[in-house]
């Protein structure tokens, strides 16, 4: 739109992408994501207003995509109905409010014509494997992925769920332990990544994909994660760094220094990098959690064969996690 304002019942009627258009010729492009932010709570075009959940989710608006969610809840039109509660599966998945596969269930009964609404209702299923550690069903999703994403066809929604769609392959060929595939859509995701949150998350795996290669690169994103965290006040995240990933981090490459934590496991493995077997085999001993992860520093700690290919073969049969079946793989070939 050439025009240099736009009055109140223009603005309220128009779609997005003309709404782009105009923002494009007439304002600077930093202010373009709070002026989008602010089109998308107020336009009454019902279609922008599914846009916009999307929009706001990946941009980490969160009190606003709330807002919006409710807009469309409330709205007379069918199709915002059925994407408000796609949004409200999507927020139930990120704060753990309801079971995995519940959510699984409903997000397959969707049923929509539209393809920006299928490719997030795919992304919310593939996202929910990759929380169950799915990975082969995930393979087998991704194809369907790819291409739904590559029908989509809108200036707004296109570059996020393209964006989206980096950090699905990024996990995807991490877990495949095809690691330079995996960071180029990484690295390539990590200037797009507007929210913090899922930068944050994205750093962390980054630093997770550096465990084979080395320390330096590992604690460089790993601390670039905890700045953003502690910067946004993400307390899940703090924790989650500070009481696992920083002790597995050092006690892997063994630099237990002084760090503590309250996790078990963990503690065991910083006991393994000082070599204190027996301390380790102590701490263990009251893990009632079981999964590969436990099933490694069992093998390490106590220096048994069974347990470490043990280990390994869970982590290939269970999870299709080839990256971190290296961990007892390496572990072995050192017995």
């Amino acid at each position: 739109m050439p025009h240099q304002s736009i009055n109140n019942q223009k603005f309220y009627s128009i779609d997005v992408e003309q709404y782009l258009f105009w923002l494009e010729d007439n304002v600077e492009k930093e202010k373009h994501p709070e002026k989008l932010k602010d089109f998308f709570l107020k336009t009454n075009d019902s279609y922008s207003q599914c846009i916009g959940l999307e929009y706001l989710l990946m941009h980490g608006y969160d009190q606003e995509l709330l807002v919006l969610i409710d807009k469309n809840e409330k709205s007379k039109h069918q199709e915002n109905r059925e994407w408000a509660y796609l949004y409200q599966l999507i927020i139930a998945k990120q704060k753990r409010l309801i079971k995995h596969d519940c959510i699984l269930e409903k997000a397959e009964k969707l049923k929509s014509n539209d393809c920006n609404f299928q490719s997030i209702q795919l992304f919310l299923i593939v996202s929910v494997y990759i929380d169950l550690f799915e990975n082969e069903i995930l393979a087998n999703r991704l194809d369907e992925l790819q291409e739904k994403v590559n029908q989509v066809n809108h200036r707004i929604f296109s570059p996020l769920v393209n964006h989206r769609l980096r950090l699905i392959l990024f996990n995807h060929y991490w877990k495949k332990n095809e690691i330079i595939l995996a960071r180029k859509y990484g690295f390539e995701a990590l200037p797009n990544t507007i929210n913090s949150y899922h930068l944050a998350n994205l750093h962390i795996n980054l630093s997770l994909s550096y465990i084979f290669d080395d320390f330096e690169s590992t604690k460089y994103h790993l601390n670039e994660a905890y700045k953003i965290a502690k910067a946004q006040k993400f307390s899940r995240l703090i924790n989650m760094i500070e009481h696992r990933n920083k002790p597995f981090i050092y006690a892997h490459f063994n630099k237990p220094n002084n760090i503590t934590t309250p996790i078990k496991s963990e503690q065991a493995h910083l006991a393994i990098a000082r070599g204190n077997l027996l301390e380790a085999q102590q701490i263990l001993s009251e893990v009632t959690e079981n999964t590969p992860f436990t099933k490694y520093y069992l093998g390490r700690a106590h220096q048994d064969h069974k347990l470490l290919l043990q280990s390994y073969n869970e982590f290939l049969e269970y999870r299709s996690d080839y990256f971190f079946a290296r961990l007892p793989l390496t572990a072995l070939k050192k017995l």
